[in-house]
């Protein structure tokens, strides 16, 4: 039988109504997607974790805007902010992903291959056009960098790695309220991206080619400077060169006035990077770099830094989870010599990191292009051998440095909110991103397993009947609750005896965290009130934001799995 509603004062139960009913007058009748967002955002008694390892403890955090507007302890909440539970939660800078997977299409060039001689084919069929930007191709917008946010990715560079010299890169806010890619653009263009891959059936097909190749292109580069400086000086008798864009990107390279980027990952081939960049005074950055570690010593002496991915090689050969039989595991590599040189291959590539940090090299770590799995890698570099301490930095402090936007990585009243907040330590096992805030703007953390090395779903389902009590600012409202639970999600509905029926929907839970939108509708007057709080067993507390003051909610549940009766 339904639980009677009660009135503890009739001005309380006509200012829930009004909250519910005006709570966007600009809005009132209208169809909604999604409700508008709070006014602010609140996070009380939450742990902060700054990059360079600093701890704070039994901190509010209030975010307005795109901004933080106020952190320490005891900072006072004001009366619009939405209160995100906070005593469990630690807060971390949003993450930086150097070599990110946003998208982006460059126009394909058509060549009459039959009509190209190999020696001296054009740039275009030599896949050489330093020129070229990401930026002005680029095609993802906010919605498409979801997956990365809710991993606790704030911002990331996009570097183009597919040919011998493809383009420059762009580094992005991952903003997910920006409509266009435009939106996201916080550096349009970065140092060009040179490989070591050769031409496809052209000149430089070897990699003896491509070296010789790069050493022409900077001579011509640089040659092509000496006579434009002569031509500015004085034009008498001297020829108007021609503008190479191309040249002209060399040409800052050279000047250092860029960094160039290298996607490499043999010893041998880091070297040869090194000794490319020596000869011509370039700023090289490493990217991928799965054996720095065997040229750690010189990668320090010349100060190069390394993007190392996390996106790290899968066994095939080798079975990690079969040698907990050391006898076993001993004799199969006895048997199997690949299996051998396999594991050690993988293995070194986990320990790359951590034995990058022991030198003294700098590094950031990576998603490896977007696909890899940030928080799965980071720990499999942690069980090898790196400080959790120097995997924040790599992911923070670092790239924001490389970068040149270092104020991304710190946690200051002022500075736009680019935050992650996470259940537990950051990077340990079991540990789930609950919220990122990209300049403001919340995100739910990813509720998958495979992102948060743990199970999704609550203990118990949030499935059955509910007592259901909703608090305005002075006064209250009860009822029944029904849910239905499906996997991570659930819908349902509340009845009241003075309102009807509300609709839940759009209900997730991750963790202890649970968020839903409760619908109401007054004489054709649909509005929409968005909760987020927590569950404890049986027992739900949300609480909702409106211009008329905060609308609390609590739950007991009556029946159902896991239920009381």
């Amino acid at each position: 039988m339904m639980e009677r509603s009660r009135f503890r004062t009739t001005p309380g139960l006509a200012a829930l109504a009004l909250a519910m009913l005006l709570a966007w007058p600009d809005r009132a009748g209208a169809q909604y997607t999604d409700p508008p967002a709070p006014a602010a955002y609140a996070l009380k008694d939450v742990t902060v974790v700054h990059a360079d390892g600093r701890r704070a403890e039994g901190v509010t955090l209030v975010i307005r805007g795109a901004f933080i507007e106020a952190l320490g302890p005891g900072v006072e909440i004001p009366p619009d902010a939405q209160l995100l539970e906070g005593d469990s939660l630690v807060v971390y800078p949003g993450l930086i992903d150097l070599h990110g997977g946003a998208k982006y299409e460059f126009p394909r060039v058509e060549v009459d291959r039959s009509r190209v001689q190999a020696w001296s084919p054009p740039r275009d069929a030599q896949g050489f056009t330093p020129h070229r930007r990401v930026v002005d191709h680029l095609t993802s917008t906010g919605p498409d960098l979801r997956d990365q946010r809710r991993q606790g990715v704030v911002a990331g560079a996009v570097l183009p790695t597919d040919a011998l010299a493809p383009g420059r890169g762009a580094f992005l806010i991952y903003r997910a309220d920006a409509a266009t890619p435009m939106e996201l653009v916080h550096t349009p263009a970065l140092g060009p991206v040179l490989s070591l891959r050769g031409g496809r059936g052209v000149y430089p097909a070897t990699l003896f080619a491509v070296q010789a190749f790069y050493r022409q292109a900077f001579e011509d580069a640089a040659r092509h400077r000496t006579i434009r400086a002569e031509y500015a000086r004085d034009p008498r008798g001297v020829p108007t060169p021609a503008y190479d864009p191309d040249h002209e990107v060399l040409q800052a390279a050279l000047d250092g006035e860029l960094p160039v980027y290298f996607p490499v990952d043999r010893a041998e081939d880091i070297r040869r990077v090194l000794d490319l960049s020596e000869r011509y005074g370039l700023r090289p950055v490493i990217v991928g770099g799965e054996e720095a570690w065997r040229v750690a010593d010189r990668l320090k002496q010349t100060n190069v830094p390394v993007l190392v991915s996390v996106d790290f090689p899968k066994p095939e050969r080798w079975k990690p989870d079969e040698e907990a039989d050391t006898a076993t595991a001993a004799s199969a590599a006895e048997l199997d010599p690949a299996v051998v040189r396999e594991k050690e291959r993988i293995e070194n590539a986990y320990a790359n990191a951590g034995r990058l940090a022991r030198v003294g090299v700098r590094f950031a770590l990576t998603s490896g292009g977007g696909e890899g799995d940030v928080h799965e890698g980071v720990r499999k570099a942690i069980e090898y051998g790196l400080s959790e301490a120097d995997a924040l930095r790599a992911l923070t402090i670092t790239p924001a440095e490389l970068i040149g936007a270092t104020h991304l990585a710190r946690i200051e009243a002022g500075l736009p909110a680019n935050l992650v907040v996470t259940r537990g330590p950051i990077f340990g096992k079991g540990s789930r991103v609950a919220y990122t805030f990209v300049e403001g703007v919340l995100e739910k953390g990813d509720t998958r397993s495979a992102r948060s090395g743990g199970s999704d779903a609550p203990a118990g389902s949030l499935g059955g009947s509910w007592s259901v009590e909703f608090t305005a600012p002075e006064g209250s409202i009860s009822g029944e609750m029904e849910l239905d639970h499906t996997g991570d999600g659930f819908q349902g509905t509340v009845t009241t005896a003075e309102f009807g029926t509300f609709r839940i929907r759009g209900g997730s839970v991750s963790g202890e965290a649970v968020d839903f939108t409760l619908i109401s509708d007054f004489g054709g007057e649909v509005v929409e009130l968005r909760f987020t709080g927590t569950v404890r067993g049986d027992v739900i507390e949300a609480k909702a934001s409106s211009p008329f003051g905060p609308v609390d909610m609590k739950a007991r549940r009556r029946s159902g799995p896991g239920g009381g009766r």
